[in-house]
């Protein structure tokens, strides 16, 4: 059990390798990592999925059962890596709720992409890798994601917490090293 439990957020736009990071932090850490998009998929699993109507219902749904996990571990004094987008105001309010709460510590990585290049890969991934629960077919949620996500850079949700900004428009691989002493800063390892 941690002291001072850490509440790491991998968050930014979709296709940014979010879940890619957050696994690679998991796996370096040994914290817990949370993904709101892996609740979404066993609630599909158990719901069955339909069109994008549906899709967004199961999200609504899957959203309260994050947060709960989140606030879970906390209270038990563990650190936890969170995995969403992160891009809404209410985020930035439970968030800072369970950091004054737990005494926990906030940091935050921000995973972000040219909008055109992270249109790109959701379209590929849209096609072969995607659960079909998210309704994530081209005619369904292009018109949508491209007003929300592909139009523009998606800024980091806090501003006044530490955070590594990872930018992965580049073909490179992400920068491990950089991952690891940016968690060694803190002594996380």
């Amino acid at each position: 059990m941690d002291s001072d439990p850490k509440l790491i957020i991998v968050g930014g736009s979709i296709a940014t390798g979010k879940t890619t990071v957050s696994k690679f932090v998991a796996e370096k850490t040994g914290f817990v990592r949370i993904a709101l998009d892996e609740i979404k998929e066993a609630l599909f699993d158990v719901g069955g999925y339909k069109d994008r109507a549906w899709s967004k219902e199961i999200g609504a749904a899957a959203h309260p059962v994050f947060r709960q996990l989140i606030q879970m571990y906390l209270a038990r004094g563990e650190s936890v890596i969170a995995d969403a987008t992160f891009i809404w105001d209410d985020d930035r309010i439970w968030l800072q709720e369970f950091v004054a709460k737990y005494n926990a510590e906030l940091i935050q990585i921000w995973m972000t992409a040219d909008p055109q290049i992270a249109r790109q890969r959701f379209l590929e991934r849209s096609l072969l890798t995607r659960h079909p629960g998210h309704c994530d077919s081209i005619e369904t949620v292009i018109r949508e994601f491209n007003e929300r996500y592909f139009s523009k850079r998606i800024e980091p949700l806090l501003t006044d917490v530490r955070t590594l900004l990872i930018d992965t428009t580049g073909h490179t691989p992400i920068d491990s090293r950089a991952i690891i002493s940016f968690l060694n800063d803190k002594r996380m390892l």
